[in-house]
Parts: C-alpha cells; structure tokens; sequence
C-alpha cells in the first residue's frame, strides 16, 4: 500500500508538472496521453501500436508549417487554367482551426478567363489565401490591372474567388481611358466591369 501511495503521489507531480505542454492538446488528446502515462509508469515502456497512436494524437493538435521560395502557384479548374501566382516567399500554416498561406512579395497574380486568356493581373506587397473558402486577401501597394485599360490602386483588396468580387473599405483609386476617380470604399468584379463606389471624394476628366 505504501509503495502505491507513493506512485499515485510521483504520479500526480509529474502531472502538474506536464500540465501547461498538455495544455496544447484537444480533449481526445489529453485523455489518451493521459491513459499512455499511466500504462508507461504501470508497464514501462509503450508498445509499437502505442506510440502510433501517440503520434497520431498529436498530429490531430498540433498545427503544421510548411515554407517555400520563389513560389509558383497554379489553379485549374476543367482542365484550364484560372489563375497563376507568383512571390518570394510562401508560409503555409494548417491546424484544427486554420488553413491560411501567407505570400511575401512581391506577389503577382494573373486571372485567366473562361476561355483560359489571360484577363486580369493584381500586384501587391503580400497577400493571404484561405483555400477553405477560396478568399485572398491582398495587403499593400495593390495594383489591379483589369480590362478596358481599367486601373485599381489601394492599400488593402479582399477578392472572394468563388463569387469573383472584389472589395476594400480603404481609399482607392480607379483610373479609365477617360477619368480617374478618388473614393473610399468600393465593391464590384474583380474584373471591374462593375462596380460600386461607396464615397467618392474626386474626380478628374481625362483628355
């Protein structure tokens, strides 16, 4: 009984002492690690089975990075290209929470078109992609070069793909073959063909 006593105590400091690196685990997780510690202190060491299964609990809590360099993305969607991107620097980071990828710049992208043309490009400093619900997010000097000669300039653009919109609370700029406008706020197609401005604070006539 005594020799029990003090393994329930040993047990109970190790716990505390484990207690704020558990506490990055899922509920499943610490349950099961927990189980695993008392079998290690009851049996010794853990089995094969044990230790995948150790394993693959902490793959299900813990997020993952990936990084790469002089990045080069492409979507397909029917066999044809939609879009290409291009940046200096690329972070991809999962866990049970969040899927994102983060691009360093400069970013470069190139929408393409339903035929496959190229139709529309997007420069900017960085940008975020979440690919669970095919949102970028593009953050300073964003540049949209769309058809008709049509230019976009501001500091932030949120394009949702799927729905091909665009928008930004911030000040922008929208230059034509024929004026520029100043507004703040703005939503519309990523190709600019329409659009709505939600302030306009200038506009010049161009010759």
């Amino acid at each position: 009984m005594k020799n029990l006593t003090m393994m329930l105590l040993s047990f109970r400091d190790l716990a505390m002492r484990e207690t704020a690196i558990l506490a990055l685990f899922n509920h499943r997780s610490l349950l099961f690690l927990v189980a695993c510690m008392t079998l290690t202190l009851s049996c010794g060491e853990l089995s094969e089975y044990e230790n995948q299964q150790v394993d693959e609990a902490l793959s299900d809590s813990l997020f993952s990075t990936t990084e790469s360099w002089g990045m080069n993305m492409e979507i397909l969607e029917e066999e044809k290209l939609k879009l290409r991107l291009k940046s200096s620097y690329t972070a991809s980071i999962k866990n049970e929470t969040r899927n994102i990828t983060k691009f360093s710049g400069p970013v470069y992208i190139e929408i393409f078109n339903d035929e496959g043309e190229p139709e529309t490009e997007v420069y900017s400093d960085s940008a975020v992609y979440k690919p669970d619900d095919a949102t970028f997010e593009l953050f300073g000097n964003v540049e949209v070069l769309a058809p008709e000669n049509k230019r976009l300039n501001t500091q932030y653009l949120m394009w949702l793909r799927n729905e091909d919109k665009v928008s930004t609370p911030e000040a922008l700029t929208i230059v034509t073959p024929t004026d520029s406008i100043n507004a703040i706020g703005l939503e519309g197609d990523s190709d600019l063909r329409n659009y709505t401005l939600k302030e306009v604070t200038g506009e010049t006539v161009v010759n």
